[in-house]
């Protein structure tokens, strides 16, 4: 039996849960996707994953308050925050809030496969490096 890692996708946009799972699913991954604060907490508390997709601008929370929540409760969980406002400060503000990594959305599925991957390295290899797509 060959391990699968796990990963939350995080997205109110319904066309980019889809995407995202899709591409994700397709290299092998567990992938289970929600659409808000709420349920992206829920899922944390009550699943194993090595790595949460985040999208920072969710209806029902402040995307960064929820990074710091989710890093506060669970340490070792790899964060990759996307954002369709990830320019300036953002990027910044997202790796001080706990994210691991950052990337624009919207994102290619070639982006997103090697930043999850990258992750997901460095959850085999229990090293926590900060960094942003692109830089």
């Amino acid at each position: 039996m060959t391990y699968a890692p796990r990963i939350l996708v995080v997205d109110d946009e319904y066309e980019i849960r889809t995407f995202f799972t899709r591409i994700l699913s397709l290299d092998g991954h567990l992938v289970t996707a929600v659409a808000t604060a709420r349920h992206a907490l829920a899922a944390v508390r009550n699943g194993e994953f090595e790595v949460v997709v985040l999208d920072l601008s969710l209806p029902d929370s402040d995307g960064l308050e929820l990074t710091r929540q989710i890093r506060g409760e669970i340490p070792h969980l790899h964060i990759l925050a996307i954002s369709g406002f990830m320019v300036g400060d953002m990027p910044r503000e997202a790796l001080a809030a706990g994210a691991s990594a950052t990337l624009p959305k919207p994102t290619t599925s070639s982006a997103l496969r090697w930043s999850v991957s990258e992750l997901l390295a460095q959850a085999d290899s229990g090293v926590q490096r900060f960094k942003t797509a692109g830089a």
